[in-house]
């Protein structure tokens, strides 16, 4: 709803947040990202920003949407 259906930060939720959702089809972004990062954003929240935490998700799930976001950058 926030990212887009092609994750590039253009989702129907995501057009009234401050910052925008982050575009994870830019390579030239993602690239900079640590996994551990992305890791601890999904599973916490991001202060500051409208990206809400996903705790009740697994480990596994997590480190599987993490291969999915890295995959959109390709």
């Amino acid at each position: 709803m926030c990212h887009g259906e092609k994750g590039d930060g253009k989702g129907m939720m995501g057009a009234a947040l401050v910052p925008s959702p982050r575009n994870f089809t830019c390579n030239a972004m993602m690239k900079d990202i640590p996994d551990g990062q992305l890791f601890w954003i999904i599973k916490k929240g991001s202060p500051g920003t409208g990206m809400m935490s996903f705790s009740g998700l697994s480990d596994d799930k997590v480190w599987q949407l993490i291969h999915y976001i890295r995959s959109l950058a390709r």
